[in-house]
């Protein structure tokens, strides 16, 4: 087989069919050249490594299945449109059986990226559900109520069995599927009716594992990032086709009101007929353009680079801020429970105060002190409860929820004590973080433009050939044959710029300055992402000292208390005594909650910090 004839599609598709048959690692990038009939090196201008084919093809198959979701039609009924998802599965898999092996191959093989690869797939699939089902739901009564995650859940554990079923090579029972789907129906409409009569009651789950996902699946940034990297995507194909061949046709008619002139030997003829005629094919193919046919794609693909980046920068952001609130909602609801403890403890102080009264071993005006005690304690209950309740609010803002739906925030406000490495942070740092690998594209990208502005130097070379029909008559009708005819021709061009002014030679320098400007910020962005890892490192070492200091405060401070309740109790103590105590333990109780929290967030600020 020819190289000219080698693609990078079909190097793709032979990689596909070996791998089906004999599994990943027993396939090497020689067999799939041999294979080809051509060299490894025209392999190898195609794809880095092994990997690099694997990446690409499931790409492109992925791509194939987001087309497939495309072809489902507008349901109003949500059990019509479940069995249309799977029928369009179903097809799918009939139609690319060596695509469906190629991918238990290679799922087989255990590799990280590709669980990555599908793990974003699944996302995006999600996203695509969630919106139909949301739609559905304003037209299908039955399911208006019913929590649309429930529906995806069963969705894709439908679409696990279609695919594990394949894998068995077993036949696919639809009809089995299909009335599954209706007892899915019929049963979570039962369900719902008797477990969930009172929708108010109804209450949804938050806790550190679903939030993020939950702010992805909500958050129309996110949406507009994932359009965007589809609009880039499409920018590649756009600038891969000034690569191939340019035809256009173009037809004329001219009715002649009056004849065109012609003048010889001091007289004027007319020239022509009264109606004229002209088809014209034509076709050119650039041959060479200095390069800028070339790194016109790679710019394009770059561009698609900078999208997914900025993609996963906002992804990073929201995921830091979602934490970031739901563990101020947890530090909330540790203040509420420790002001009421607080708020507890003058309540039996002034119970005891009382019963000294009583005996006589105590004045009322230690009893009324006691009573403003108290309510000095009340108004930071009152504090901690609104706290909780406006961390409540902003984390519902974050996660797109309604303002009256109801939640519960599941978690725990507790921490891991871990030990840091600044070098290998640093190193994860340079490997992950989204703003320095799009500090690296814009590098990239201004290099391209470089190049691009240095190819106006040269000059472009191009294939040109005309398939050209003319004819005339005095009438209406279509020429006859005597007055009509065909041409061709065919040749090459040659353009150069010779002068313009220097305007190539300004936009070069412009370009080489675009460029030195994306070395510095690289060179900036790696010392200011250092300074950002000592901060959090410090900020983390900070309320570790203090969480340990902290520690050793509230059970000094608790014992303090104890020891003062019991003196006072046999008069031994005074009421100031008591409160000063109980006044300790609470300061030292609320500084350990602060420097747990600090901790937290920051270990949070850190994986921002690291791009993780």
């Amino acid at each position: 087989m020819r190289k000219s004839r080698i693609t990078k599609h079909l190097i793709m598709e032979k990689a596909i069919e070996l791998f089906a048959q004999k599994g990943i690692e027993n396939v090497s990038m020689d067999e799939i050249a041999k294979s080809l009939g051509v060299t490894k090196p025209v392999i190898y201008y195609y794809f880095k490594n092994k990997d690099d084919v694997i990446k690409y093809a499931f790409e492109v198959k992925a791509a194939k299945m987001k087309e497939l979701y495309e072809t489902i039609k507008e349901n109003e009924k949500i059990d019509e449109f479940i069995k249309d998802i799977i029928d369009k599965h179903i097809e799918f898999f009939v139609k690319n059986m060596s695509n469906v092996k190629c991918f238990f191959k290679i799922i087989d093989s255990n590799k990280k990226y590709i669980f990555k690869m599908i793990s974003d797939v699944v996302m995006e699939n999600r996203v695509y559900l969630t919106k139909r089902i949301e739609k559905i739901k304003k037209t299908d009564e039955r399911i208006k109520s019913i929590d649309t995650a429930i529906v995806i859940d069963f969705i894709s554990s439908l679409i696990s069995y279609v695919i594990m079923e394949k894998k068995m090579e077993r036949e696919i029972n639809i009809k089995r599927i299909y009335k599954i789907i209706d007892i899915f129906i019929k049963g979570v409409l039962f369900i719902f009716i008797i477990l969930f009569m009172n929708l108010k009651s109804y209450s949804i789950e938050l806790n550190i594992n679903n939030i993020v996902d939950i702010a992805f699946t909500k958050n129309i940034s996110l949406e507009n990032a994932y359009i965007t990297e589809k609009i880039y995507t499409e920018k590649i194909k756009e600038y891969y086709g000034l690569a191939y061949p340019q035809i256009n046709l173009s037809a004329t008619y001219t009715k002649n009101i009056e004849k065109p002139l012609a003048f010889m030997g001091g007289r004027k003829v007319e020239v022509g007929m009264e109606n004229s005629y002209s088809l014209s094919l034509n076709l050119n193919q650039v041959l060479w353009s200095g390069g800028k046919v070339d790194t016109g794609i790679k710019m394009a693909e770059i561009y698609a680079g900078i999208s997914k980046e900025n993609t996963r920068f906002l992804k990073n952001s929201i995921k830091k801020s979602v934490k970031q609130i739901f563990y101020s909602v947890l530090y909330a609801r540790e203040l509420v429970a420790l002001q009421k403890e607080i708020l507890n403890i003058s309540k039996q102080h002034l119970q005891t105060t009382e019963e000294r009264f009583k005996q006589g071993l105590s004045n009322d005006l230690n009893v009324l002190r006691q009573k403003v005690e108290l309510s000095n304690n009340e108004p930071a209950l009152i504090k901690a409860e609104n706290l909780y309740q406006t961390g409540i609010l902003n984390l519902k803002n974050l996660l797109g929820l309604e303002i009256n739906e109801e939640v519960t925030v599941n978690g725990k406000f507790e921490y891991e004590l871990k030990e840091y490495d600044f070098d290998s942070i640093y190193k994860t740092a340079l490997l992950n973080r989204p703003d320095y690998k799009l500090a690296l594209l814009n590098r990239d990208m201004a290099e391209k433009q470089l190049r691009i502005e240095k190819s106006n130097y040269y000059p472009t070379l191009s294939l040109f050939a005309t398939k050209q029909f003319s004819g005339q008559s005095e009438t209406s009708r279509f020429p006859p044959e005597e007055t009509r005819g065909w041409s061709f021709m065919t040749g090459l061009r040659f353009d150069m710029n010779i002068f313009s002014g220097f305007s190539t030679a300004s936009k070069i320098k412009q370009a080489q300055g675009n460029l030195n400007i994306a070395d510095k910020n690289i060179e900036d962005l790696k010392r200011k992402i250092k300074i950002e890892i000592k901060q959090a490192l410090f900020n983390i070492e900070e309320a570790k000292k203090r969480i340990e200091s902290q520690k050793i405060a509230v059970e000094n401070s608790k014992r303090v208390l104890e020891v003062t309740e019991e003196r006072f109790k046999n008069g031994l103590a005074s009421q100031l005594e008591l409160n000063d105590a109980t006044v300790a333990y609470n300061a030292s109780k609320v500084n350990y909650i602060n420097a747990v929290y600090d901790y937290i967030i920051g270990c949070i600020n850190l994986d921002y910090v690291v791009g993780i």
